[in-house]
């Protein structure tokens, strides 16, 4: 007999680049309608961090796939992965999320931008993470709760 664990995901229902880009993208919108400027646009630096951001994701997935998991969190996972950039935060894909918000906003130089960047963080913490976390502890039992000891949440 498999436990629900085995045969389930973590049971996301929003795809998670879905909600950080519709945040992006209402964050572009309403600094079209109505900007309010925090300062110059930061172009190379919005661009570094999106750059950086990118080579995060793909270091993360490519772990994934090497360890036989599907990065997507509707998919149950093959094993609990404790290489690549998840030997420095149990979220590296959630955080290269977060720094390519960073990027827009540091391009942007706009109040709506950063306001983006903390909604998406509230979003993955509350509906994200939240389930991943208790559906990996219901899942790899012990193996994940040393893992949760030893690596922090972010970095």
């Amino acid at each position: 007999m498999t436990a629900a664990g085995d045969t389930h995901g973590p049971g996301v229902r929003i795809p998670p680049p879905v909600l950080v880009g519709s945040t992006i993208l209402a964050a572009w919108l309403l600094m079209r309608l109505a900007p309010v400027p925090l300062g110059p646009p930061l172009l190379p630096l919005g661009n570094t961090v999106l750059f950086l951001a990118l080579a995060l994701i793909g270091w993360a997935i490519l772990a994934m796939a090497r360890a036989g998991t599907d990065p997507r969190p509707d998919r149950p996972d093959a094993a609990l992965i404790e290489t690549g950039p998840f030997r420095f935060g149990r979220n590296p894909i959630y955080l290269g999320f977060l720094l390519c918000a960073a990027g827009f906003a540091l391009r942007w130089g706009d109040l709506w931008g950063w306001l983006a960047v903390a909604a998406s963080f509230w979003m993955l913490e509350r509906l994200v993470i939240a389930r991943e976390e208790a559906y990996l502890a219901a899942r790899f039992g012990a193996a994940y709760e040393a893992y949760r000891r030893r690596v922090r949440r972010w970095v």
